[in-house]
């Protein structure tokens, strides 16, 4: 084994590679850094090719920014209770979907009228048919949190769905 001849190879094949890539724009974007390589690295971003979906934030960065709910109604509410805390009352609601892999569920407030307070459990639907799966499996839990003033106007709290309503009272 010739250890000289192995070393010289090395080198040059070293001095080969370092000789290639000072041509690149620079080193630090290049993906030949490793830092790059699982989105690291403080390279430029590349923009989005057209036809690719916008993916927006579940808060938008101005707060002042009014942003369209796209989600719909979960298909029934199967359970719903109101339970007292410190600090006001939890409701919670579990709903079942007719598919499963619906997802970024909420109960959103519609309306506060003579002491009911009125949400709705509205849940995104998933971009593709995910299967029927088994009642079990389509089934979201979701809470909402009143505080104790929010509380002391409201005397029941009714969840709606697409098919269905519920009520409870704190």
């Amino acid at each position: 084994m010739n250890w000289g001849h192995d070393m010289r190879r090395g080198f040059l094949l070293t001095a080969l590679i370092l000789t290639t890539t000072t041509g690149c724009a620079r080193l630090a974007d290049s993906p030949v850094n490793p830092l790059n390589w699982f989105g690291g690295g403080g390279g430029t971003q590349e923009a989005a090719a057209p036809g690719e979906a916008e993916i927006r934030p579940l808060v938008p960065a101005n707060p002042r920014e009014i942003v369209v709910d796209q989600r719909g109604p979960v298909e029934t509410i199967t359970a719903l209770s109101v339970d007292r805390t410190p600090y006001g009352a939890l409701v919670t609601a579990t709903g079942q979907t007719d598919i499963q892999g619906y997802f970024n569920a909420e109960l959103v407030p519609v309306s506060i009228e003579d002491g009911t307070l009125t949400l709705e459990f509205r849940a995104e639907a998933p971009p593709a048919f995910t299967g029927l799966g088994s009642p079990r499996s389509r089934l979201i839990t979701v809470a909402y949190r009143l505080d104790a003033a929010e509380l002391a106007t409201i005397r029941t709290v009714r969840v709606t769905s697409a098919r269905n309503s519920r009520s409870a009272r704190p």
